[in-house]
């Protein structure tokens, strides 16, 4: 499973054109009760991430691959007054320098059929962020998920995770 997944990220890295999420970030309207709906075309390789600390984001991957290049990936930083969510569905996330997606602060996110390949921290929890991971896979980064701090909660169900050089998954507390 783990080769034809490689075999056919490499085959679509070289078939398919490529645009920057941030630039699809920065364009997306509102929608379906979010400040921002991105909604990506799995026929592009989207490049680079794109961070907030003031919108809510559903960003619908639609199988889509994001390259972070060896940059950081996308994240997302609330406080106790404003705390947007975060919705990430069905995308893979790949070749993040630091980590794939990263949620800080306050906030109720969720990560739903993706794929974290090759990213030093798949996933990473911090805080006070409530985030559940449902039907991911975790394959090849250092660390597949890191929860940050002891009042972090993440529910994980249905996930997967082999070729992670450190762990699956790391309880970083404090």
């Amino acid at each position: 499973m783990k080769i034809f997944i490689t075999f056919s990220l490499t085959i679509s890295l070289t078939i398919l054109r490529s645009e920057s999420l941030y630039e699809i970030y920065q364009n997306a309207g509102p929608g379906n009760g979010y400040d921002k709906y991105m909604v990506l075309d799995p026929s592009v390789i989207y490049t680079g991430g794109f961070g907030t600390s003031v919108y809510s984001v559903l960003l619908e991957g639609n199988g889509a691959v994001i390259d972070l290049q060896g940059g950081t990936g996308i994240w997302m930083s609330g406080d106790e007054s404003d705390s947007p969510q975060l919705i990430i569905k069905r995308c893979t996330i790949m070749n993040g320098g630091y980590y794939g997606v990263n949620f800080s602060g306050y906030g109720n996110h969720e990560i739903i059929d993706c794929n974290f390949i090759n990213d030093e921290w798949g996933i990473q929890v911090g805080e006070h962020s409530s985030t559940t991971i449902r039907n991911c896979n975790l394959i090849d980064n250092t660390y597949g998920l890191a929860i940050i701090g002891l009042d972090a909660v993440v529910n994980l169900a249905y996930c997967n995770g082999w070729g992670n050089t450190e762990t699956y998954m790391s309880n970083c507390p404090g």
